[in-house]
């Protein structure tokens, strides 16, 4: 019990004072980047399968069939679309999520900003 008790209080401290590394470069964006990969390849799977990708390739598929606020047109667009734009988001989001932590996360390691895939670019 101890043990735990010390492990859990060391990782505390680490945790809290992580904030004052968020200088950027050399070991400590190195640190950032690994920390930021933990939580953003992840967090662009997830967000880019069940929203993003599917959300886009309804509205692609809608505006090719003719007419994007047809209603017709978006019904179809999203039998098609949302199946396949779930599929492909996964390694889209993770890529993405890859490429925003190693960025972000040594530019600017153990801040907010390294932690969430933002829409940023899109």
């Amino acid at each position: 019990m101890k043990k735990n008790t010390l492990v859990l209080s060391a990782l505390a401290s680490l945790a809290i004072a992580a904030p004052c590394f968020a200088d950027g470069g050399g070991v400590k964006g190195i640190a950032g980047s690994g920390a930021a990969l933990l939580v953003d390849v992840p967090q662009g799977m997830i967000v880019d399968s069940a929203y993003k990708c599917p959300y886009r390739a309804t509205k692609g598929l809608a505006e090719a069939f003719g007419d994007e606020k047809g209603w017709k047109q978006n019904i179809v667009g999203a039998m098609i679309g949302i199946p396949c734009g779930a599929v492909f988001g996964v390694p889209y989001g993770a890529v993405k999520g890859g490429h925003h932590a190693l960025t972000v996360g040594y530019d600017k390691p153990f801040t907010s900003d390294s932690f969430v895939v933002s829409n940023s670019g899109e």
